[in-house]
């Protein structure tokens, strides 16, 4: 036997959104600060590695593809949690989005400290912009959250 839904006023329902919408800035502020961290990280630390052209630029694919994969992901993610009417699947959209989008920053720390390559710059520039095209958007938790409330 399913449970009557509870009829909660519009002010209510705002609060909610807005609760869940601070934990989700919390933690894209948490991952842009820790995407921060590493890249002092490599201006302050010398690089002891050597050389490898080769090796930079795959881990700058690399980087590449985790911040477009995280781009397409989240967007496909969000749209079914709209559908669905999940807000944990939303939030599971932007979890994801966000640490494929670190991932880019991991992989210039790697070739930063691997090779001492410049290129370790472009891996946080694109970490960077895609934390950036992932920045919470409370009508998504609006869409998610209508028909609960």
């Amino acid at each position: 036997m399913e449970e009557p839904e509870q009829v909660i006023s519009p002010q209510q329902a705002e609060e909610k959104v807005a609760a869940r919408y601070r934990v989700i800035l919390i933690l894209w502020i948490a991952i842009l600060t820790s995407v921060g961290v590493m890249f002092a990280l490599a201006l302050l630390i010398p690089s002891s590695g050597s050389a490898n052209q080769t090796m930079s630029l795959a881990l700058l694919g690399i980087g590449f593809m985790t911040v477009t994969t995280s781009l397409v992901l989240k967007q496909q993610m969000v749209k079914k949690a709209i559908e669905t009417q999940q807000v944990s699947a939303l939030l599971n959209a932007y979890i994801i989005g966000f640490a494929l989008s670190e991932s880019a920053a991991i992989f210039g720390l790697i070739d930063h400290f691997a090779t001492g390559s410049g290129y370790y710059r472009f891996a946080f520039i694109m970490a960077a912009i895609g934390m950036l095209l992932h920045f919470p958007k409370k009508d998504h938790l609006r869409a998610v959250s209508f028909k609960r409330f």
